[in-house]
């Protein structure tokens, strides 16, 4: 049995997976214990499938290596929870097939897992290699949820992640809608040691982001839940709630439209409530 487990998701992802095979085969060959890849295909298009199925047909592998193959494009938390449920390892890793946090960093968020000090390490990407707007947008996201939850986490969306099987297992349950990005918030409210280890980041060098604007809309909406198992967004939203009644007593346009907005976000969480128990 492997004792460390890496999922990695894509989608278009061919012109950098040689690249990244070769590498995260070589990182996981030197850690010193059995670990497997796992690669989770999201309905590609590109000829990523051809490719993964010629890894995994191929004989003399240095690390064990297991395909899955979405039918159609679900998104990320659903192929991360694909490969998260398949995975054997006590410690579970997962990252990007973009190669934009490097696969040599690894070493060290397992190492962490490993030895007890957290029980989900999150990367911390330095000096940003992405857009402006890109950066200006993850910078006021991390923000607004250090306001919301007090924890001082500075790269909650970054997708290299270690942590130990428990906490994957304990988080099966919130793997709908857009959650891959609040994990580790959600495993802190749960009592984990949760800590972030500073990684290079580098810019992308072949293929593209196929992240659109939606995932903004989806990521303001999955806030609602999340920030409400925290007192620091109960205290929020209910004087967000309060004034909004209080500009609707006055007759003010922008009341009504705090409170479309709020009835908005209600609906969503309750919905998103319900998807969670069905899980």
């Amino acid at each position: 049995m492997p004792e460390v487990s890496v999922v990695v998701p894509m989608y278009n992802e061919a012109e950098n997976l040689p690249e990244l095979h070769s590498r995260l085969s070589k990182v996981l060959s030197k850690l010193g214990v059995a670990a497997e890849i796992i690669y989770v295909d999201d309905g590609s298009t590109d000829g990523t499938a051809q490719l993964l199925q010629e890894f995994a047909s191929c004989e003399g592998q240095p690390v064990a290596l297991r395909v899955v193959q979405m039918p159609q494009r679900r998104g990320k938390t659903v192929a991360l929870a694909a490969g998260l449920s398949l995975a054997r390892g006590r410690v579970l890793v997962t990252t990007d097939a973009d190669l934009q946090e490097p696969p040599e960093v690894l070493p060290a968020l397992v190492a962490q897992v490993q030895s007890g000090e957290a029980h989900l390490v999150v990367a911390w990407r330095q000096q940003r290699r992405d857009s402006m707007a890109r950066v200006l947008a993850s910078r006021l996201f991390n923000a607004v949820l250090r306001g919301l939850t007090g924890l001082a986490l500075h790269d909650v969306n970054c997708g290299t992640k270690a942590m130990r099987r428990e906490v994957a297992d304990h988080l099966r349950c919130w793997m709908v809608s857009d959650m891959h990005r609040y994990l580790p918030v959600l495993a802190a409210r749960m009592g984990y040691r949760v800590a972030e280890v500073p990684v290079p980041h580098v810019a992308r060098r072949r293929g593209r982001s196929r992240f659109g604007a939606s995932r903004y809309l989806r990521a303001v909406l999955d806030l609602l839940p999340v920030s409400l198992l925290w007192w620091r967004g109960w205290m929020v939203w209910s004087g967000w709630v309060a004034t909004c009644v209080l500009l609707v007593a006055l007759n003010k346009a922008v009341g009504w439209l705090g409170a479309a907005f709020a009835v908005m976000w209600v609906g969503w969480a309750v919905a998103f409530w319900r998807k969670c128990r069905q899980a």
